[in-house]
Order: structure tokens, then sequence, then C-alpha cells
């Protein structure tokens, strides 16, 4: 299983993290089915004029959604099972150990599409998993792994800064509405 590279369908991180997310999940997504995919999100940014904003931009959590529930109009075309998608650790403070944690609990049955950022980029990727001390990602640019000395969820405390409130927990919804398992967090009494 590889992800899809920016470059051999574009160079939208946003586009190609949620796409590498149903990868994740387990979609059945050839290049050609992937391709098809890809232009429907683009033809349909470009119908709610977002196309520009995007390439020149980038994407924010609200045009990230605005990807998610794209793929998932397409989804309904192509009758796979939808995604729920969800941000977790919105208005949460836990640590960083903590939050890693529970992104390795939930990876299991979902997928987690995050946000990085340093001074010379602000990338989405999809969350692979946590071995050697390395946060490991499902990338469409290249960006296999940051090492755990490296990154923090605070601004300006290390070069990378995981954007906590960006990242999305994903999941399958099957024709019963049920879904794969619900993106919930073990959460700390108040």
């Amino acid at each position: 299983m590889k992800p899809f590279k920016q470059g051999a369908l574009d160079r939208f991180c946003s586009v190609y993290s949620g796409i590498n997310s149903l990868v994740m999940l387990g979609y059945d997504l050839p290049q050609k089915k992937a391709q098809a995919l890809y232009d429907y999100v683009i033809d349909q940014l470009e119908c709610y004029s977002s196309f520009f904003d995007v390439a020149e931009n980038g994407a924010d959590y609200k045009r990230l959604e605005q990807i998610l529930t794209f793929i998932n109009d397409y989804l309904k075309t192509t009758k796979q099972p939808q995604i729920k998608f969800m941000r977790p650790f919105y208005n949460n403070k836990l640590s960083f150990d903590e939050i890693v944690n529970q992104m390795e609990q939930l990876k299991f049955d979902n997928s987690l599409i995050v946000r990085v950022k340093c001074k010379e980029w602000d990338h989405y990727s999809v969350y692979k998993g946590l071995s050697n001390n390395k946060l490991r990602f499902f990338d469409s640019d290249g960006m296999p792994s940051i090492n755990m000395n490296s990154i923090s969820h605070k601004k300006g405390e290390k070069k990378y800064q995981l954007m906590t409130r960006n990242i999305y927990c994903i999941n399958k919804v099957y024709l019963d509405n049920t879904a794969s398992k619900v993106c919930k967090l073990n959460r700390k009494p108040d």
C-alpha cells in the first residue's frame, strides 16, 4: 500500500490527505478511481469558487472540511461507505504525550489527518503511527516521519508544531448508518 504523491495527480496536500485517508481505511482506490475522485473534488472546489483560494493559500480547517464533504458526496455516487469526520482534540487540554497516545488508539479503527507546521511549510498528512520515537506519516509529499524530540503541540517550542485543533479523525459509515468505531477519546474527568 503506497500513498498517492503530490504531482502524480496535482499538488494540494489537503485533497491528498483526504484521498490517502480513504486508502488507510481500506477503500479500493487504484490510480484510475483516485484520479476520478481527485477530479471530482477539484471540480467542486471550482464550482464553489474555492479552487484559487486553495491553490494560493492552502486549506484551513473549514476548507478541509469542505473537501472531506466533497469526498463524501463522491462516495455516495459510487455506492461506497461514506465517512464521518470530527476533530477529537479541539479545545482539549492534553499534554503532547497524551495526544500521541490517543492518536495511537484512534488509528486502529480510523484514519487521522494531521496538520504539521514549521517555518518553511504548513502541511496536511495522514498519521500512520509511532515507531522508533518517530511520528510516521502516509504522506503525499515525501514527509515519512518526524522525530518526537522535534515536534510539539505548542507554538515555537520545537521545530515542528502539530496543530491539534486540525487533527481529523475519519471513519467509515456503512449502509446501516453505523460507523466502524466512533472517534472517541479516553478523556480525563474534569
